[in-house]
């Protein structure tokens, strides 16, 4: 069934094979493996709209602004079902979650999704473990679970399955529909919610809030305020001085009478002093460095673990050798680059550095920089980035003989393509020379493979 809006209302029009042919069939399958009942003409039509078939590309479609408003059907505690098929099961409809996540998207879901109903409960258990190297996963475990994984098997033993509805179907009659289908008994458990209209592009800028590392470079994005920035910035330096004050409670603190001595005089325990600031010995007297990003469709916003641990080392490297006075330049490879945010730190690095000698001794160092990436988009949206930070970043297609023939072909596509005209691989000189450092925020299988 396909359903077609119509005056407020949403019908199904016939595809193939028709409605008769339809109506004749006592079962029909749902996706690859589970058998639908056809429900009758009456049920059908009271579901989809009044007038059952035809086509309808020569009427006119009258517009309903809340014809496409949505509505949230939830079943509630849904037997996983079996992932098996065989005759007798193809004989039987049977209401599970599998069959009826199947059901619902042929009459017309926008989406469906399963959760776990027992979730919360000491019933929950959970179906994605993290993977552990120990003998018993890799032999036992793990050679099960995740081929299932890869199927979409393995669900829960008992799920919650949510459909998305324009608000122009009849919920009463989608659950008649369900009920006769699979021969349900009256106390068919479910809820139906309304989904707000909201503008969800800016509902998900609300909710990603600048982003702050350890090393304190604060990311931030085309809607971010200075005053979203300044309080995110202040709230990692609260949560930083209560884990400080955590650990100086826990492992014992000076007291002097009546005062409490929260930072020791003499050095920690590691050779490190505390600047009195409640931050910890690396980034004593560091001042926030931030980066404008567009991250669109690339790798590289903040938010994940290895970015931010990139980009910890970024800078604990650079400023390494800015603390060097025999050091004039800086060479460091970005390679798969993702939106440039590593290789656009350590430049914004060094850019701030020279900001700050000049109003001193007016010394000032330099930094070369450039990025690496098989992907067309990231490298217009990497080289967008260091424009907007003000850093110079060219970005380029890695040297043609090493690719193998799957990247070779990514990359011959993409310089065939107009939109990417400017775009090039990566010139001789560079490729030939030394660097001081190279960051390769990419898969550990690609790192492995390209190791010296």
């Amino acid at each position: 069934f396909q359903p077609v809006p119509r005056r407020g209302r949403a019908r199904c029009r016939p595809s193939s094979p028709s409605w008769p042919s339809l109506l004749d069939d006592s079962v029909r399958t749902a996706g690859s493996d589970s058998p639908i009942l056809i429900p009758p003409l009456d049920v059908a039509t009271k579901a989809f709209g009044e007038e059952g078939s035809g086509s309808v590309e020569d009427d006119v479609v009258e517009e309903d602004p809340d014809a496409w408003t949505l509505r949230q059907i939830t079943f509630l505690g849904l037997d996983k079902g079996s992932s098996v098929t065989d005759e007798e099961q193809q004989a039987n409809a049977k209401l599970d979650a599998r069959t009826l996540s199947e059901f619902l998207m042929e009459v017309g879901a926008c989406s469906v999704s399963m959760t776990d109903s027992d979730a919360g409960t000491d019933n929950e258990t959970a179906i994605f473990d993290e993977f552990s190297a120990s003998p018993e996963d890799v032999d036992e475990k793990w050679a099960i679970v995740i081929p299932d994984l890869a199927a979409g098997r393995n669900l829960w033993r008992r799920c919650d399955v949510s459909a998305h509805f324009p608000s122009s179907f009849d919920v009463a009659s989608i659950i008649d529909a369900v009920r006769w289908t699979f021969a349900t008994p009256g106390n068919l458990r479910y809820k139906v919610d309304e989904v707000p209209d909201l503008d969800w592009v800016t509902h998900v800028q609300e909710s990603w809030l600048p982003i702050v590392t350890n090393s304190k470079f604060v990311l931030r994005f085309p809607w971010h305020s200075d005053d979203a920035v300044m309080k995110a910035c202040q709230e990692f330096e609260k949560e930083k001085m209560q884990a400080l004050l955590t650990e100086q409670f826990s492992s014992g603190i000076k007291r002097d009478g009546a005062v409490v001595d929260l930072f020791d005089s003499e050095e920690d325990e590691e050779g490190e002093s505390y600047d009195g600031k409640g931050t910890d010995p690396n980034s004593s007297g560091r001042e926030y460095t931030q980066i404008k990003l567009e991250g669109g469709i690339a790798f590289g916003t903040g938010e994940h673990p290895t970015t931010k641990l990139c980009l910890d080392w970024v800078r604990s490297r650079v400023e390494q050798k800015l603390n060097h006075e025999s050091v004039e330049t800086i060479r460091l490879v970005d390679y798969g680059a993702g939106s440039g945010v590593l290789g656009i730190a350590a430049a914004s690095l060094v850019r701030d550095y020279n900001s700050r000698m000049r109003r001193t001794s007016g010394a000032s160092k330099a930094i070369s920089t450039f990025g690496i990436e098989i992907d067309a988009d990231a490298i217009h949206i990497a080289s967008q980035n260091a424009e907007n930070n003000g850093v110079e970043m060219p970005n380029y297609f890695p040297a043609l003989a090493g690719l193998d023939a799957e990247a070779l072909s990514v990359v011959m596509k993409a310089l065939q393509r107009k939109r990417n005209e400017g775009l090039r691989v990566i010139p001789e000189e560079l490729s030939s020379q030394s660097h001081d450092f190279c960051v390769a925020n990419i898969l550990a299988g690609p790192l492995i493979a390209l190791a010296p």
